[in-house]
């Protein structure tokens, strides 16, 4: 593990630093719509920022607390992202206020565990200061595929997370539906409708 990480939340300048981050988690993810995301993500953490702290404004080093909705990362000293995830703090009907992490990606081509133990540090600590009694996180369908398993092609991120103390707990099961935007494709025409 390198010591040298540091977990810090996604700043307003860094959304275009992150994008290929975010393309090894989703490929063929189109950059205006990260950059939506990500924007929506940090607006929504603004918002609550005179009671909670806006992501990125320092809020950590003053003591108020971290925003309930955000986009946290992992960086070197140099300030490259080497792994980042979002989440919410919402209720919970069995764990009662929970932190939800998605979107949970780390690339690193030397030290992966390295970088997913720090994000998962940052994923506790954070859910410690928004007084979560529990982290839900989904990872991509790829780490409960049977090959993911197999000794020669093991990836480490679901064994960082066991070490870590998460259990799997839930599979989650996702329908697609059809929506009428400019990000819909046509079925018939394979291409994208416009409103």
């Amino acid at each position: 593990m390198d010591d040298g990480f540091i977990a810090k939340p996604l700043g307003r300048r860094q959304i275009d630093q992150a994008y290929p981050l975010v393309c090894a988690m989703a490929p063929g993810l189109g950059v205006d719509q990260w950059r939506a995301f990500a924007a929506a993500v940090l607006d929504s953490a603004t918002l609550g920022s005179s009671t909670e702290g806006a992501a990125g404004d320092g809020a950590a080093r003053e003591g108020r607390l971290p925003a309930s909705r955000g986009i946290m990362t992992v960086q070197n000293a140099q300030g490259y992202l080497h792994g980042l995830f979002s989440y919410t703090a919402e209720p919970h009907l069995l764990h009662g206020r929970t932190l939800c992490v998605d979107n949970f990606v780390v690339l690193d081509l030397f030290d992966v565990a390295g970088v997913a133990e720090a994000l998962l540090r940052a994923m506790e600590g954070l859910a410690r200061r928004l007084g979560c009694a529990a982290i839900h996180t989904t990872l991509p369908d790829r780490f409960a595929r049977p090959d993911s398993l197999q000794d020669s092609r093991r990836d480490p991120i679901p064994d960082c997370f066991r070490t870590e103390g998460h259990r799997q707990e839930t599979i989650r099961f996702c329908k697609d539906l059809v929506v009428v935007n400019d990000n819909a494709v046509t079925p018939a025409e394979g291409r994208r409708d416009a409103e």
